[in-house]
């Protein structure tokens, strides 16, 4: 569930220039809404969203999320997260207590959460260079990365 979120935010194409739509952000604000409060961050759509708008698509789809329902789309994806981090806490003990360890589960509940923290490198780099992480990855290593996640 997680796993599916977390890979295709980080491994999608994302369209690069500044095109923004708000009525289908308005629209999509909605069906993120929808999601979160379902807590069903493996949700098609929430995914759809989040990993194929461009960054000015969806900072205008989070201010009409919170215009709309009053907080900002971050509070609420962390107050899921919280229950995420725990799932993952939960995980993380389930695989190393006992005898033996399940590495292959280990290491997907570690990289889940490196995945998340990536999520906010990959915004944090675009705010500070204008372009996205994935490009200037790609572009430098010739595309040796291209197509790693899927």
């Amino acid at each position: 569930m997680i796993e599916q979120m977390l890979v295709s935010l980080v491994s999608s194409y994302r369209y690069d220039k500044e095109v923004v739509d708000s009525s289908l952000a308005n629209a999509e604000a909605a069906k993120l809404r929808e999601a979160i409060a379902a807590k069903k961050l493996d949700d098609d759509e929430l995914l759809r969203i989040l990993s194929t708008r461009n960054i000015f698509q969806l900072k205008q789809t989070f201010q009409h999320y919170k215009d709309n329902y009053g907080t900002s789309i971050d509070k609420d994806i962390l107050a899921c997260g919280k229950s995420i981090v725990e799932s993952i806490m939960k995980v993380v003990r389930a695989v190393i207590i006992g005898l033996g360890t399940d590495e292959d589960s280990l290491t997907r509940a570690i990289v889940a959460r490196a995945e998340i923290d990536m999520m906010k490198v990959r915004g944090e780099y675009f705010t500070a260079n204008k372009s996205s992480l994935d490009n200037a990855v790609i572009g430098d290593t010739s595309g040796d990365y291209y197509g790693r996640g899927e």
